[in-house]
């Protein structure tokens, strides 16, 4: 399934994100922080391009070889830049081009709950075989990585996807009070979370002491949470409540201050999140006008937040300030999934202002 392989294309790049950062930093003789201004320009372009694009277009072939073609060329370009600015602009331009392509596999997705759950396990599963080998890559210095990431993504040029009937831009968007409070959540669970999680490869060596190979364990450990929790996902009704549970486990991974305590962690981190997810995108789908109406914003609500976390994260990780960045990460996370949980025990669904009640019947 093409879409699916790009979903797996664009996991794989954010799951190279805590690896590239110390890496760069050491290249570019830049700090850590700085390095996070990769992943600033990255998500911010993916965020513009998961919210602008279903407005202007909808998903076809067209679209999804050019946003491959841009990902490849942009990560091999990416291994011989030898300027820091330029690569920053690089990364913002193959940003784009991967909110292109999760849009795609998003907005298929949502059509039906089948596809929701091969969707949602993609990303998980694709960080889960994929970080032991970029963590190896990682001894080799950036330029390895993205090499491998331009690797990765080289063969959607060859595939051609289906494309869902009747999937449009977006004319008429639900007003729907309960879906700007998940939109609002989902960009304070991805911040909370994000400030953290790139920077956890960074504090997990230097707070912790533990090796590459060791810390590269703990993502594949998240991983396999995070699969466990999409496939299981669809069993229960409380995705917020699941989400808040990631705050505690975030926020141990680093500040519990033992390895052992990071490996829980972060495992949970990963289940608990998975299994909220999902969850949250069909509370969007069931308060919009159609199913795929709050994919882009979804996605793009959720890069909005990876997009900001650098700059909290970047000035605790410059400052050494690990273990206060994990209780803050945690809180943030907690309040996120206690929002989403209020917003299910609420009743709004779609109000009478909504435009659904002043379009034509068929």
């Amino acid at each position: 399934m093409p879409v699916l392989a790009g979903a797996v294309a664009v996991a794989m790049l954010f799951a190279a994100t805590p690896f590239l950062i110390p890496e760069v930093a050491d290249r570019f003789d830049v700090s850590v922080g700085t390095a996070g201004l990769l992943s600033v320009a990255q998500v911010a372009s993916f965020a513009a391009t998961t919210f602008i694009l279903p407005r202007l277009a909808a998903p076809s072939v067209r679209i999804f070889l050019i946003a491959a073609g841009v990902l490849a060329v942009g990560n091999g370009v990416s291994a011989l830049l030898t300027a820091f600015p330029l690569l920053v602009g690089v990364r913002a331009v193959a940003g784009g081009a991967a909110g292109a392509l999760i849009w795609m596999a998003w907005s298929d997705a949502m059509q039906a709950p089948r596809s929701l759950a091969a969707i949602s396990a993609a990303a998980p599963l694709t960080v889960l075989l994929s970080s032991p080998l970029i963590a190896a890559l990682s001894a080799h210095g950036d330029r390895a990585i993205y090499a491998a990431l331009a690797i990765a993504s080289a063969p959607l040029l060859l595939m051609r996807p289906s494309v869902t009937v009747g999937a449009r831009p977006t004319r008429h968007v639900s007003r729907s009070r309960s879906n700007r409070v998940l939109l609002g959540a989902l960009v304070l669970m991805t911040f909370a979370g994000a400030s953290l999680f790139i920077y956890e490869s960074v504090a997990a060596r230097q707070q912790l002491g533990l090796t590459p190979l060791a810390t590269s364990l703990g993502f594949s450990l998240n991983a396999a949470g995070g699969l466990l929790g999409a496939r299981l996902s669809g069993r229960h009704r409380r995705p917020g409540l699941w989400l808040a549970s990631a705050g505690p486990a975030a926020a141990l991974s680093i500040a519990g201050g033992h390895a052992i305590f990071f490996f829980i962690g972060i495992g949970w981190w990963g289940f608990a999140f998975w299994m909220g997810v999902p969850g949250v995108m069909q509370m969007l789908s069931a308060r919009s006008l159609h199913p795929a109406e709050r994919a882009g914003d979804a996605q793009s609500a959720m890069a909005v937040g990876r997009a900001l976390a650098p700059l909290l994260g970047g000035a605790f990780a410059d400052a050494d300030a690990y273990t206060t960045l994990a209780l803050v990460s945690g809180a943030g996370l907690t309040v996120a999934g206690l929002s989403i949980a209020g917003v299910q025990e609420g009743r709004d669904r779609l109000p009478p202002s909504d435009p659904i009640f002043h379009m034509p019947k068929d």
